[in-house]
């Protein structure tokens, strides 16, 4: 991991194991070709438009599910580790088996064109210059709240996070003065209004700015002042237990017992997130969005990764 290799060099350098992997697969299932080759400007970050699963990762699959079977003993060669999906998770199974044994033959199988599963790596060429982006993991962020071991790794394949720092202007907002607000729509509320402030003035001022009703408002102000644990007879591991298979929208309507006003502030919160409500959300997952999650705070500490 301390020699320099570059993206493409890897990609060029991985077509010889890439072809010799697919030899005894082609001798099983067969192939749409003769031969298993990547095209020598083969390098997927420069790529653009939508792409799903890659040519030669889904044939069999159809195949399997039309009735067609193989000898399941029919194979040229064996691993000492298969690993499914090539993004971060996958990547870093790999790398740390590869550790405890570093003899250890290891195959690792994606249906895409590149590695990096939602990490995976966007190139741009802008006015003669390189830019980088993310395919799509712009929620996995705050390297301090990781776990110890993924601190660890992160460190050890040579992640720099100190340029965060240098790179991101984070008072960019509040330096022009800008802040979160709440819309309040006229079918829940009964009145269309736009009001700012939220998590920046008293939760009072707040919630008088609101088109909402006087129990709700009370609500409102509640879940987010009190230092009130809304499961007091649990221990730490009985909450979590409960709170995976419990949605934010049931705790806040069940334990917390919020008025449906409130419940209809948060329904749709995070959608950019997970692309459903909060009715579809367990209360562990919602736990730390957006700094923290109302009712939450003090009923389940949060510890790690959580």
């Amino acid at each position: 991991m301390t020699n320099k290799i570059s993206r493409r060099d890897f990609l060029s350098g991985t077509q010889i194991a890439i072809g010799a992997s697919m030899l005894p697969l082609q001798n099983v299932f067969g192939s749409l070709q003769s031969e298993f080759k990547l095209p020598n400007d083969y390098y997927p970050p420069l790529l653009s438009g939508l792409r799903g699963s890659h040519d030669g990762s889904w044939e069999v699959m159809h195949s399997r599910v039309l009735g067609k079977k193989w000898p399941a003993d029919q194979y040229e060669e064996s691993y000492d580790l298969v690993v499914v999906g090539a993004g971060i998770s996958g990547l870093s199974a790999a790398y740390h088996y590869r550790k405890k044994h570093p003899n250890a033959k290891i195959l690792i199988l994606d249906n895409h064109d590149d590695f990096g599963g939602h990490a995976k790596r966007n190139e741009f060429a802008i006015d003669g210059e390189t830019r980088i982006g993310y395919g799509g993991t712009e929620t996995i962020d705050t390297p301090s709240s990781y776990s110890d071991e993924a601190k660890e790794l992160i460190k050890e394949i040579g992640v720099d996070v100190e340029k965060f720092y240098e790179a991101f202007d984070q008072s960019l907002y509040s330096s022009m003065g800008l802040g979160k607000g709440i819309m309040f729509d006229d079918q829940s509320f009964h009145e269309q209004k736009l009001v700012a402030g939220y998590n920046k003035i008293t939760w009072q001022e707040f919630a008088d700015k609101t088109p909402m009703n006087d129990q709700a408002k009370q609500d409102l102000i509640r879940i987010w002042t009190e230092e009130r644990d809304y499961l007091p007879n649990l221990t730490q591991a009985e909450k979590h237990k409960l709170l995976s298979k419990v949605s934010y929208y049931d705790f806040l309507k069940d334990y917390a017992k919020v008025d449906q006003q409130v419940l209809e502030i948060f329904r749709r919160w995070g959608m950019s997130f997970w692309c459903v409500g909060i009715d579809e959300v367990p209360a562990t997952s919602i736990q730390s969005y957006d700094g923290g999650m109302p009712g939450l705070n003090h009923t389940l500490i949060r510890s790690g990764y959580r």
